[in-house]
């Protein structure tokens, strides 16, 4: 059992990033929220990568590598898979 939950939680960690961000392109709330976000600091990219910074620190994660999946929200080209904090 114990094996099989952390793959579970390592799968979900590495995809953490892509499945927030499908959340928000989902919800309709947030969706306008982040599409104001972005018209306000004018720049994409700064808008995700803060984004992601704060996904890593609310759960206390750390980058392993760039994935190589593309991923399944819109809102981004790549991201970074996670991993818990050693």
């Amino acid at each position: 059992m114990e094996d099989f939950l952390t793959t579970v939680f390592e799968k979900f960690e590495s995809q953490i990033t892509d499945n927030i961000f499908c959340f928000i392109q989902n919800d309709k709330e947030l969706m306008k929220a982040y599409l104001d976000l972005v018209a306000e600091n004018g720049d994409l990219q700064y808008v995700n990568s803060h984004i992601a910074q704060e996904i890593a620190k609310q759960y206390g994660l750390e980058r392993i590598s760039p994935s190589d999946k593309d991923p399944r929200s819109n809102l981004i080209q790549t991201y970074s898979e996670l991993r818990k904090r050693q």
